[in-house]
């Protein structure tokens, strides 16, 4: 049995967090993974890894979807959504990630 990573800690008098490492227990679909390392040619390495990081936990096919996804955006910058709030919501942020370095955002002009 693989023993956890548990920390405890109290931030404030009636709330008590419990923090556990879980990554090694939620791995990443071989298939989604190969499709992330297409992702990582359009990204810098540390995006890279963050987005790695965002597709942890999910199913094994929501993955492959996701992967897929920001594939389309970090090559042609198509955005998808799915329906599903939770990973629409993981999307829009690894867009907004993308979108950033890829320095599709406007600077605001300060007149």
């Amino acid at each position: 049995m693989k023993k956890r990573k548990v920390y405890v800690k109290t931030i404030s008098l009636d709330v008590m967090t419990i923090d556990q490492d879980l990554r090694e227990d939620y791995d990443l679909n071989p298939s989604a993974e190969m499709i992330m390392e297409r992702v990582s040619d359009e990204v810098s390495p540390q995006l890279y890894g963050m987005l790695i990081q965002q597709l942890l936990g999910f199913h094994a096919d929501m993955q492959v979807e996701m992967a897929e996804d920001l594939e389309d955006f970090a090559v042609a910058h198509i955005a998808h959504t799915t329906g599903c709030a939770s990973v629409d919501y993981v999307l829009n942020i690894c867009y907004g990630w993308i979108a950033a370095e890829h320095g599709l955002f406007q600077e605001s002009s300060e007149e």
